[in-house]
């Protein structure tokens, strides 16, 4: 499925959702913002350059990744390597998603992502449905025992 037939079905999952596309749109073209409560959504979907060491199959044919993140904290200042570790362990028990740091914004967020070829509505819905819910749920179960806060959505900042 090319770029934009992939975009496509994205904005009429996102219609499907009860959302109006024009809405969702980011400022650049491929990208999304939608929220949940206060819980913020990154959708997102480029081309994947092909001489990226990471792509693990070859091919012709352009590649496009398809994710989904939602912050969930910044990071806090102590007890790291207990986060870590009961980051990674909990890694284990979770269904379509990971734990992804980002050190250059000292943040903790949920990510999941594919390549869009075969990308189905069904997908698109678990994938912003799974990621979704465990960013809330992650916030809520490291916010006392991390003295973590939430990341406010751009929308309210």
């Amino acid at each position: 499925m090319d770029f934009e037939k992939t975009s496509q079905l994205i904005e009429s999952t996102f219609a499907f959702l009860g959302l109006n596309p024009a809405e969702t749109r980011a400022a650049d073209k491929g990208q999304w913002i939608i929220y949940n409560g206060d819980t913020e959504i990154y959708i997102d979907l480029w081309e994947i350059d092909q001489d990226n060491a990471w792509l693990y199959y070859e091919t012709d044919e352009p590649v496009y990744a398809f994710q989904v993140v939602s912050p969930v904290c910044f990071l806090p200042t102590e007890k790291l390597d207990q986060l870590f570790e009961e980051l990674l362990h909990n890694n284990l028990n979770m269904f379509y998603t990971s734990y992804i740091i980002n050190r250059d914004q000292n943040m903790l967020a949920i990510k999941y992502r594919r390549p869009s070829k075969g990308l189905t509505q069904e997908e698109i819905i678990e994938a912003i449905e799974s990621t979704g819910y465990y960013s809330e749920s992650t916030f809520k179960a490291l916010q006392d025992r991390y003295n973590i806060g939430k990341i406010e959505p751009e929308q309210n900042s």
